[in-house]
């Protein structure tokens, strides 16, 4: 009885299969190319764990009834009609936008004017610089008890130099009535974001050409109107993105100095949309409210960043 014989074709596949397999685990070219992946993937990893999931968690839950101890049933979107019909959402949707509007304002202001000053050449600038940064780099928890110090009805220092300059005799209270709590706490976080402003219109300044400004001098054109026609142009697209991060952080992320100082109050004139998923989610125990609340937040952030990228993509296809 003959053996049966071996497919020669079968064998050669098989043969040119394993050869290439061979060559590709020596390929070097190819490890080169997952090496930055490989970098990556601790920081993908920390990504997924500290920001995706609890993203996908609040999600899950804002589509689920209040559970004791657990989740509650599916109830699909009865969470955000809740919040949007709800009293306190017009209020708070108010809030947030006076609140936003003031910030953005005001560190744009205070950004562009710090910025234009230490652009110059002076004495001690280095080290102006580095004062102007120090608000910046104070940590949150540290500046909202430092202010709150400040702003004390009894013994605050503000009251203090108001009484001593003769400006007024009856103390002031910052936190204590509307809109005064509102101001305050917008000029504490105009405190403590404007040196990013500042730093990121010293590096637009940075781009524009001196030989523009010499240009405009020789024409007899002042201060202002280089400051329009040259500085302003030049930081558009500065300024567009400092908006939408002030925007951003404000808006959607901006918890700490509220909650320290006025924790809301006084009767609700400071509450956030942010402020507000807290009292849902550890004061009520409403955990479906404060989820939809925070996925409706996220989705009015990523409204603006779409805008930014849609407005980015435009002027680069249209190279203006």
């Amino acid at each position: 009885m003959m053996a049966a014989r071996p497919d020669v074709a079968a064998l050669r596949d098989f043969g040119n299969r394993r050869e290439s397999m061979t060559r590709w685990r020596f390929d070097w070219s190819t490890r080169e190319k997952l090496v930055p992946f490989c970098f990556l993937a601790p920081s993908f990893a920390a990504l997924a764990v500290v920001s995706l999931y609890p993203m996908a968690h609040a999600l899950f839950i804002s589509f689920h009834a209040d559970g004791v101890g657990s989740v509650g049933r599916f109830v699909g979107l009865e969470q955000y009609e809740r919040v949007l019909s709800s009293d306190y959402f017009p209020r708070v949707m108010r809030i947030s936008v006076l609140w936003t509007v003031g910030n953005v304002m005001f560190v744009l202001a205070a950004g562009l004017a710090t910025a234009l000053m230490l652009d110059r050449n002076f004495p001690g600038r280095a080290l102006a610089r580095a004062m102007f940064i120090l608000p910046w780099a104070m940590p949150y928890v540290a500046a909202g008890l430092i202010w709150g110090w400040m702003f004390d009805y009894e013994f605050g220092v503000l009251n203090y130099v108001i009484r001593s300059a003769g400006l007024g005799e009856s103390k002031v209270g910052f936190l204590l009535a509307c809109p005064d709590a509102l101001i305050s706490l917008t000029s504490v976080s105009v405190w403590k974001l404007f040196p990013l402003g500042t730093v990121m219109f010293l590096a637009g300044l940075q781009t524009i050409p001196s030989d523009h400004y010499e240009a405009a001098r020789v024409d007899g054109a002042g201060p202002v109107l280089c400051l329009w026609y040259i500085t302003l142009p030049g930081l558009r697209n500065v300024t567009i993105m400092l908006t939408l991060l002030i925007t951003i952080w404000t808006f959607g992320r901006a918890f700490t100095i509220i909650f320290l100082l006025t924790e809301g109050g006084p009767a609700g004139c400071t509450e956030t949309i942010v402020i507000r998923s807290y009292l849902e989610a550890f004061k009520f125990f409403h955990l479906g409210a404060a989820s939809a609340i925070g996925v409706i937040v996220l989705l009015i952030s990523l409204a603006f960043s779409i805008a930014y990228l849609a407005y980015a993509y435009r002027r680069e296809v249209s190279g203006g």
